[in-house]
């Protein structure tokens, strides 16, 4: 019976590892940061709270997440009946984002494999984004090239600067271009 544990628990570890290896050694490996969920399924009410807000503001229902990890965001946007579309570098994290699309049978979401600073957000009406301060900033300049005159920022966790602040909620920063 001690045996039987014993492997249980090496399985259960090797597994972990896997896990932590897949989720954050390989930005190692690939240009992009680790892998840090926006949320959590207990804060999924204030995402729809925002997500509520941003759809009365909003010019049209084209959204973007920039690094969308396993895509929850861009899943809970297109839920709300927006055109939702998720740029992820990490080629593990789209997979897993596009079975978890797929299983939901979204037609209005998807994930494209890019790395966000070589993508274009013209035509963009709404941009998601988790990213440090630092990031942010340089992000501002090329929303400002990119993003049509009205179109929405939403950053999480962190402010961005010389963008329109419209509203603050929790963790949520929204702004207008």
């Amino acid at each position: 019976m001690i045996f039987g544990t014993i492997v249980v628990a090496d399985a259960l570890l090797i597994a972990v590892l896997i896990m932590l290896f897949v989720f954050m050694g390989l930005p190692l490996v690939f240009p992009g940061a680790p892998f840090i969920p926006s949320f959590r399924r207990k804060r999924v009410k204030s995402v729809q709270s925002v997500i509520e807000f941003v759809s009365k503001i909003a010019l049209g229902n084209k959204m973007a997440d920039i690094g969308s990890g396993d895509g929850r965001v861009v899943i809970e946007f297109a839920k709300q009946g927006f055109e939702s579309t998720g740029i992820e570098i990490n080629p593990f994290l789209v997979l897993w984002s596009r079975f978890k699309i797929k299983r939901l049978g979204l037609k209005n979401a998807n994930i494209i494999r890019k790395n966000f600073w070589k993508y274009d957000f013209t035509g963009f009406d709404v941009v998601y984004v988790f990213q440090l301060t630092s990031v942010n900033a340089m992000l501002t300049d090329k929303f400002r090239k990119e993003l049509k005159t009205g179109a929405i920022v939403v950053s999480a966790g962190f402010q961005m600067f010389n963008l329109n602040l419209i509203k603050n909620e929790g963790i949520f920063w929204i702004y207008r271009i």
